[in-house]
């Protein structure tokens, strides 16, 4: 009965005591300095910066932790999660019998903030696409686009930066059962490369400065897919929109060993980064006739659920430690529920040519804040 109660205690203990958390980046290289200094080889780069630290004075370990800005390293994979799917636009045109062909392309702009263990940055994104659709009966499509993507993060409180590169293709799938409904998918994959630099910048109290660059690059992929169904309700010269599906992408980073640093370049482990994200969007436009064609001006605002990317534990080890001492942190947790507002506009010429505009604009986010501005062209072809 006494082993019983011990064991029924010690559950009840876990129960009201959840494991704790990871360190943050700074706090757990700080309290890590003493134990992978062992592993610096005598006369080595680290072996100096180990010294240094030693007999720098009152907070040179937090001082030093903090200079080497690894919350920057989960920000390599944070742009990973912002929508991939192509623009509605281009997902939901409705064709004649046949084929045509169509060119996009978007503008954007990234923002994190707010983060406790990740690194704030802005971002400049852009991406070119062009493909071919073809109509085989008056209410299926299917579509073939390529993509080239890029993502360029800046992070504020150094000189580093992550530069990324993806191209690959999508498969596009639409049916319209009715005239009130329509499904629409996507499948596709995009190889990427990552060009990598992690600014090491401190002073510590007796003055000794270090300011270095490590810098990697890394191979990537990012596979992804989606699901969507749209309902449509017109009325006199109006239409209500109301559409949802589900969205799943997976980015994975190749294991990577920064250069230079000063002896403080580290090894990064391969890591994937998931999302799967739920979507509900309500949208209003009009059709106007004019002398060349019609356009439909429209307005749309909806909400977004991420479903997976939970914070997660990184593990990175400094390339000069003999011992690979293991220094490990945790991500920070995603935007949850984020609204997105979108104004546009879908322009049909005489003569099977048609065009879109819409800028788009995230709200109600935690962390990552984005808007963008896509437009693209189509050609029916005879």
């Amino acid at each position: 009965m006494r082993a019983l109660a011990c064991v029924l205690a010690g559950l009840l203990a876990l129960a009201a005591c959840p494991a704790a958390r990871a360190q943050s980046p700074d706090d757990a290289l700080a309290a890590l300095w003493t134990t992978l200094c062992l592993g610096a080889a005598p006369g080595s780069d680290l072996a100096q910066r180990c010294f240094e630290i030693a007999n720098g004075g009152p907070g040179s370990r937090d001082a030093s932790a903090a200079g080497n800005f690894l919350g920057e390293i989960p920000g390599q994979g944070r742009a990973a999660t912002r929508d991939g799917a192509p623009d509605q636009a281009e997902a939901r045109s409705e064709l004649g019998g046949g084929w045509s062909v169509f060119a996009s392309a978007d503008t954007g702009r990234l923002k994190r903030r707010d983060g406790v263990n990740e690194a704030p940055f802005d971002g400049d994104t852009w991406a070119l696409s062009a493909g071919v659709d073809w109509a085989p009966r008056e209410r299926w499509r299917l579509g073939l686009l390529v993509n080239h993507a890029r993502e360029d993060l800046d992070f504020l409180a150094s000189d580093g930066s992550t530069r990324t590169r993806y191209t690959g293709a999508l498969l596009m799938a639409g049916w319209t059962p009715a005239d009130a409904l329509a499904v629409d998918a996507y499948a596709g994959g995009l190889d990427g490369s990552y060009d990598l630099r992690r600014a090491i910048d401190y002073t510590l109290l007796d003055g000794t400065s270090v300011q270095a660059l490590a810098s990697a690059d890394a191979s990537a992929s990012r596979r992804l897919a989606g699901l969507g169904l749209t309902w449509s309700r017109p009325a006199a010269g109006w239409e209500w929109q109301l559409s949802g599906g589900l969205d799943w992408q997976r980015t994975e980073i190749d294991p990577y060993t920064e250069s230079g640093g000063a002896g403080l370049a580290v090894s990064v482990p391969g890591r994937a980064i998931s999302s799967r994200r739920g979507r509900l969007d309500l949208g209003l436009s009009r059709t106007v006739s004019a002398s060349w064609g019609v356009w439909q001006p429209l307005a749309r605002v909806g909400w977004r659920r991420e479903f997976a990317n939970p914070a997660r534990p990184l593990t990175v080890r400094f390339a000069a430690d003999a011992n690979g001492t293991p220094v490990v942190f945790e991500t920070d947790d995603p935007d949850a529920n984020w609204g997105e507002a979108g104004l546009g506009a879908v322009f049909v010429f005489t003569g099977g040519q048609s065009a879109f505009i819409e800028w788009r604009q995230r709200f109600g986010h935690a962390f990552l804040g984005e808007r963008m501005l896509a437009l693209g062209w189509r050609i029916e072809l005879p």
